[in-house]
């Protein structure tokens, strides 16, 4: 039960125990309910009536789980019900005599047992009180959720070896390439003759290809084009549908950029068509600026000019 994903359980467990512990002094008093009715009753001092509403959201509680309470309190006369004055759909609890008595009775016992749990977090190397607070609030904002996410986005992107050009997956090159275009653009001829020979186009000009391997299969693609000896720019980007959410895209960008920068480039761009948010987003994150915009010539749409500036 050390496992981390026996967490809960533990806790919930541990919270039991205690539970069980404080009933068994209650009873010990010759006090009559239950340790939680407690809470209740504490509530109604404080406020002087409450709605079960309210005490559902003080406590935490399941609705009906509270009126079982109620009705348990109401039974021995320790709290009386009526409706609200100003809205009569609404119930309010209060103490009644009997009630505020047997508070006044039990303080002392409550207020050692309060008095022996602080002991027993002095004891402790943690503030338990400020860790289960701190735990409660984390839980609420689900970070557990949260963290779980990005934990198997991590190892996805570590699952994903990224290696450079090689002939033999120039046909990998093309194919990704050729399902990418035909899926959101038209293919025109300069596309064509960059996929037919990659060597010649982007290698032996400077640039290189990147290409995502997932289990010895090529998953996606992109290539870092030299514009000129402070320029490179990144193009034919794309995964393989079966392989979207891998976080793909983004470590062959990060290879792409860190490539520029091993080449003592100033910076690197990237021209993306309006239409492909997923990629603005990507590169935005990535801490691409927007440089300008202009008319989509080749496809529909509108093209965006993105810069990523090393020297700032």
């Amino acid at each position: 039960m050390d496992n981390e994903l026996f967490f809960g359980i533990r806790l919930k467990k541990t919270g039991e125990m205690l539970s069980s512990q404080i009933a068994q002094i209650l009873s010990d008093k010759k006090i009559e309910f239950e340790p939680r009715g407690l809470y209740l009753l504490i509530i109604l001092q404080e406020k002087g009536h409450a709605s079960i509403k309210e005490i559902t959201a003080i406590l935490r509680m399941t609705h009906p789980a509270i009126v079982q309470m109620v009705n348990s309190l109401n039974n021995i006369e320790l709290i009386t019900q009526s409706k609200s004055v100003d809205d009569k759909r609404i119930t309010l609890i209060e103490l009644t005599e009997k009630g505020k008595e047997e508070l006044n009775r039990i303080k002392p016992v409550l207020t050692e047992i309060e008095n022996a749990l602080e002991s027993i977090n002095n004891e402790i190397d943690v503030n338990l009180k400020y860790s289960l607070s701190k735990l409660n609030e984390a839980t609420k904002s689900k970070l557990l959720i949260l963290k779980v996410k990005e934990g198997l986005k991590q190892k996805a992107i570590q699952e994903i070896n990224i290696v450079p050009y090689n002939r033999k997956y120039k046909s990998d090159f093309a194919k990704l390439n050729y399902e990418w275009l035909e899926k959101y653009f038209e293919i025109d001829i300069e596309s064509k003759r960059t996929l037919k020979n990659p060597e010649k186009d982007i290698i032996k000009k400077g640039g290189e290809i990147f290409f995502a391997i997932l289990n010895e299969y090529v998953v996606g693609t992109c290539a870092v084009s030299k514009i000129d000896n402070s320029a490179f720019k990144i193009t034919n980007i794309c995964v393989t549908e079966e392989e979207k959410g891998r976080q793909i895209g983004k470590k062959l960008a990060l290879t792409s950029i860190g490539y520029a920068v091993e080449k003592d480039a100033e910076r690197i761009s990237i021209n993306i068509n309006n239409k492909l948010n997923t990629a603005l987003n990507l590169f935005r994150g990535l801490g691409f600026k927007e440089v300008k915009k202009a008319q989509d010539n080749r496809n529909k749409g509108e093209l965006i000019f993105m810069e990523l500036n090393f020297k700032i």
